[in-house]
């Protein structure tokens, strides 16, 4: 199968990261830590960053390579990563910071591109910005993927819209590999499947990421939890008390995050289980399986149905809701 052209929107650490782990499993004799080696018939060497695109002036005229090389997260620090021809980041969209184009210029330089996939990966917050990015895609015609809580997939006019040019729309708000929501989702399904009922579940996330900084604006941390809350909540059969959230910023954890769980049920004649933990993982690292993944699938997605699976898979919020098991299930049969 031919390789797939991906366009990166917003080079932060998880676009870094995405581009490092492509570098670094595309000799295909390190696959530690690799997911899926193949995802519709893809290996990571068959994907090809052909663009990226950030506002951030610091950004704007650097190579790819330089940037991804000194910001991406993971075990390897300062990787030399060599993207041939050596992109330049170009200017992206937002209204009023200099550093960008207008949408119809944008437009234009992501058609000019020839990427096949466009990977949303701006902070969280910036809502007209990734619908602006998403109709800019559909005119280019390419592929969008938006890794952020903005209701852009499950909006149902866009969703049509993609289809109609044969296209994918994939979202909203990536679900990380084993990030914080992935691992209170499972771990209610896992407690249902053992006959535990479960009466109450919190979930509290504290990072130093951009990212995290972002989500303490009121506004967008209620939203986020809001999605995040109703992704854990689908996972029992019946109804239970659950909060899940970030609750802080710390800048010093840089990319880490660190999520509390607090998990009470009732075993038999009613004897008490509790669970208390905690989970330190990677934000970056921890979205780089997941969007090599999304981004092979949609390069051998056929028909509306791939949409929807894809979509389940990858992303807390996507138009059609799934427990985590079943959207794995259906994403490993038709995938991978």
């Amino acid at each position: 199968m031919a390789d797939v052209r991906v366009a990166v929107i917003g080079v932060g650490n998880v676009g870094s990261t995405f581009v490092r782990g492509i570098e670094h499993y595309s000799g295909g004799k390190n696959t530690v830590g690799l997911w899926h080696e193949k995802v519709a018939g893809l290996k990571p060497s068959n994907v090809k960053v052909v663009a990226a695109y950030d506002i951030d002036p610091a950004k704007v005229g650097r190579s790819l390579a330089d940037i991804a090389g000194e910001h991406g997260s993971g075990a390897k620090k300062n990787l030399k990563v060599d993207i041939s021809p050596g992109i330049l980041t170009d200017a992206g969209t937002k209204l009023g910071n200099p550093a960008t184009v207008s949408t119809s210029d944008f437009t234009r330089k992501l058609e000019g591109s020839g990427a096949q996939v466009a990977l949303n990966l701006v902070s969280s917050g910036m809502d007209k910005s990734s619908a602006d990015y998403a109709k800019a895609a559909l005119k280019a015609g390419v592929s969008f993927v938006n890794a952020t809580p903005a209701r852009v997939a499950v909006s149902s006019t866009l969703s049509r819209q993609f289809a109609q040019k044969r296209l994918v729309l994939a979202g909203d708000d990536l679900l990380s590999q084993f990030g914080g929501t992935a691992f209170h989702k499972a771990m209610i399904d896992f407690m249902v499947e053992r006959g535990v009922h479960v009466k109450k579940s919190y979930q509290l996330d504290v990072g130093g990421s951009a990212e995290t900084k972002n989500t303490m604006d009121e506004r967008v941390r209620m939203m986020k939890r809001a999605m995040k809350t109703s992704s854990i909540g689908m996972e029992a059969p019946y109804r239970f008390e659950s909060v899940a959230g970030t609750t802080e910023y710390t800048d010093f954890l840089g990319d880490s995050r660190n999520s509390y769980y607090w998990m009470s049920s009732d075993g038999f004649l009613g004897s008490s289980i509790v669970m208390d933990l905690t989970l330190r993982t990677s934000d970056g690292a921890n979205a780089g399986n997941v969007l090599l993944d999304v981004v092979r699938a949609i390069a051998g997605a056929r028909g509306a149905k791939a949409a929807e699976v894809i979509c389940a898979y990858g992303f807390k919020n996507p138009p059609k809701q799934l427990k985590i098991r079943k959207a794995y299930e259906g994403f490993v049969e038709m995938f991978a």
